[in-house]
Parts: structure tokens; sequence; C-alpha cells
């Protein structure tokens, strides 16, 4: 049977936030101040939504965890703290770019963003496969797929609507087209139906033409079915 997965669909954003800045400063001429200037900003989106992550996961996922497997939850702690680190070097590095007067400066300084931001990728895709395998182990072992879900409703409680509908594009760019039919018939059998609709709207937003209709005609059919 299959468990419910707390970390699925925010992983898969954070991920898709990963892979596409680190393609934008593969393609960014950092000589050029103002092309420079849209890769910070992703970057800067980047460091803010996982730094939000670890600060629910530490106040949410990791007391539940601590609970049965302290040393668990205090090794993802420390990576926490770790992931803190190489994120606020990041920010140092941007700090000095910005601060830069001549396109070389300016040239040797978004190598070493570069590969700072790389360093980061690297920690956060190791990090997030090791919670999913280790932190689910715990949860599914010691709680029921309610319980779980109460533990994540607790967590969504607390983040503003304007976060929750950022993550929510960057979820439905990242997950495949049955993901987002099932998270779209999650959310109509348990949510109000504004909040459904608000997420049909970022399904017809995020998603290609096709993608979308095929996603409409699997609503059809969960309808149906159920008629």
């Amino acid at each position: 049977m299959t468990r419910y997965n707390t970390f699925y669909l925010i992983h898969k954003a954070l991920r898709a936030m990963l892979y596409d800045t680190a393609l934008t400063l593969q393609q960014t001429d950092f000589a050029n101040y103002a092309e420079a200037r849209a890769a910070l900003v992703k970057i800067n989106e980047v460091l803010f939504a996982f730094d939000n992550h670890a600060h629910h996961e530490d106040n949410f996922i990791i007391p539940a965890v601590e609970t049965y497997e302290p040393a668990l939850a205090a090794s993802f702690e420390k990576e926490h703290v770790e992931d803190l680190r190489i994120s606020n070097r990041l920010k140092n590095i941007i700090v000095i770019y910005e601060n830069t007067f001549f396109p070389e400066e300016r040239t040797l300084c978004g190598s070493a963003i570069t590969r700072s931001f790389t360093e980061f990728l690297v920690f956060n895709l190791e990090h997030m496969a090791k919670e999913e395998l280790l932190l689910n182990q715990v949860l599914w072992e010691h709680y029921t797929d309610e319980q779980i879900m109460a533990i994540h409703q607790q967590l969504m409680a607390v983040i503003p609507q304007e976060h929750i509908e950022q993550s929510s594009k960057w979820m439905m760019r990242a997950i495949s087209t049955a993901d987002a039919a099932n998270w779209l018939k999650h959310v109509k059998a348990t949510a109000p139906e504004f909040i459904f609709n608000g997420l049909m709207n970022t399904a017809q937003e995020e998603l290609s033409e096709i993608r979308f209709a095929t996603v409409l005609e699997m609503l059809e059919e969960e309808e149906a079915a159920t008629v």
C-alpha cells in the first residue's frame, strides 16, 4: 500500500526551483549587471524557499521524528544548520558582486556565485533524498497516514497564503499530469471550493494545453465514477 508522503509535492517544487535557477546561471553573462539581476533574484527566491522549508520541518516534522528517533532528528537539525551556513556564504558572495564596478570583477564573482550555488544544489538534493528515505521510514512506522496528514495541516496553517500560492505554482510545474489530477481530486474532496478553484486556475496557467486537458478528463472520469 502506498503511504502518504508529506515531502512529495514540496520537494518536487524545490527541486524544480533548483534546476531552473541552475540553468539560468549557466546562461547568465555576469559581466552584464542588468542581465545578472534576473539570476540573483532567482537565487534569493530559492534561498528564501529553502530557509522557510527547513524552518517548517524543524517545527513540525522533526519533533514528530524526535519522539521515536532522537539521534536521527538531531542529525537532520545539524544538516539544516549546515545548509544555512552554505546559503549565508552564497548571500555574502552576492553582496560582493553587487558592490563590484568592473566587468572583469563581475565575471570572476559570477563564477564564485555559480560554484557556491552548485554546492547548495548538491547539498539539498542529497538532503531531500535522505529525508524522503529516513524520515518517512520513521513516520510510516509510528504514525498513521491520518496522523501524518494532520501534522502536515498544522504546518500548512502557519504559512502565509502568498507563499502557498507561490509554492503551488512550482509544484504544478514540477509534477506529472497524473500527480496534478490526483492533487486536484484530493483538494476538491477535502478543501473549500474557492481553494479548489484557485488551484484549478494555477493548473491552467502552469500546465500546457494538452496536459491541462488531460487533467480535466481525469477529473471528469472521477466525477462520473462517483455518480
